[in-house]
């Protein structure tokens, strides 16, 4: 068994059969209003959006699919290892953490979890239809960033804000969700297979929650910190003047595609003090995972031609 056969019970239902990839995003497939009613009453932070056929929103979530899988492969295959500074290796650092943030926004979709922005057009939209359905009972509901859930075979869509501003903003809200989902994933694989294989890959998932929880943050968020690092604080010597040890930067820079490998033979937890190499293989084993479910779900639609055809293959054949 590999990591993604392990992965494909836990699909969204029913994404892997979507043919179309439709034009619209799902927040403007909320926002139009047309195709969903709300059958409860809604609150300020929460709603439910029913649907006669899934299918409805499963096809923009499916152009969200391709949308975040195309971003975290433009983003890791222009990686250039430039000649002319050759100890410069903040911008590929930056842009791997890029490329597997956008990787987290597609597993989770995937999965059958979005973290979606919904502005304030698309929550007046939301508060229209619960009005004519009798349901919105003077409630203002909140714009923000929304987790909505569609991982069982309903025709609804369980809409929870998030309260970024605790969190500490919309990426680490992003790596929290993310680090949780994984957590709740492993423990139900291992509860329904007990094969070695199951074995490995529930370790190596565990390997991955250390390090997102690496030096003792317990929301998942040490990549987030770990950019702003190096983004903003300029640490870890990775701009001029340059301070990476040799050996260091050899590691960092001979690896920059692991991606592509067999991402279970990526080393995620001997680099105590070596922040960078743990850093690089955590970003690109979450970049691997994303392209091998993509990969693995594209091969699979019994409809036709998948709608990852139309994205992420495209992109994926000339990388």
């Amino acid at each position: 068994m590999y990591i993604d056969d392990a992965f494909r019970p836990f699909w969204a239902h029913g994404l892997h059969n979507v043919i179309v990839n439709n034009s619209k995003n799902l927040n403007d497939w909320i926002k139009d209003g047309n195709d969903y009613q709300i059958h409860s009453p809604v609150a300020t932070d929460e709603f439910i959006l029913s649907s006669y056929d899934r299918n409805l929103f499963l096809k923009p979530i499916s152009h969200d699919c391709n949308r975040f899988s195309t971003s975290a492969l433009e983003s890791i295959i222009k990686i250039d290892d430039l000649k002319i500074l050759p100890k410069s290796v903040c911008w590929i650092l930056i842009k791997q953490y890029y490329s597997a943030f956008y990787s987290a926004h597609l597993i989770l979709r995937l999965l059958g979890y979005s973290l979606t922005q919904l502005d304030g057009s698309t929550t007046s939209s939301i508060s229209k239809v619960a009005n004519v359905f009798g349901n919105l009972n003077g409630v203002n509901i909140e714009n923000g960033y929304y987790l909505i859930n569609y991982v069982d075979n309903t025709y609804t869509l369980n809409c929870k804000k998030q309260n970024v501003n605790k969190t500490g903003g919309s990426h680490i809200t992003l790596w929290k969700l993310f680090g949780e989902k994984i957590k709740e994933l492993n423990l139900q694989m291992l509860s329904t297979n007990s094969s070695s294989d199951i074995q490995d890959i529930s370790l190596k998932l565990d390997e991955l929650i250390f390090n997102l929880n690496y030096v003792g943050i317990n929301n998942y968020s040490w990549l987030s910190r770990m950019r702003n690092d190096l983004n903003y604080k300029h640490l870890y010597g990775v701009w001029h003047p340059y301070s990476v040890p040799k050996p260091q930067l050899d590691l960092l820079k001979r690896n920059i595609g692991i991606w592509r490998s067999n991402i279970m033979n990526i080393d995620l937890k001997n680099h105590v003090g070596n922040e960078l190499v743990r850093f690089s293989y955590t970003c690109q084993f979450i970049i691997g995972l994303g392209n091998l479910l993509c990969k693995d779900m594209s091969f699979r639609c019994s409809e036709g031609k998948s709608y990852l055809n139309s994205g992420y293959s495209k992109i994926i054949n000339v990388a």
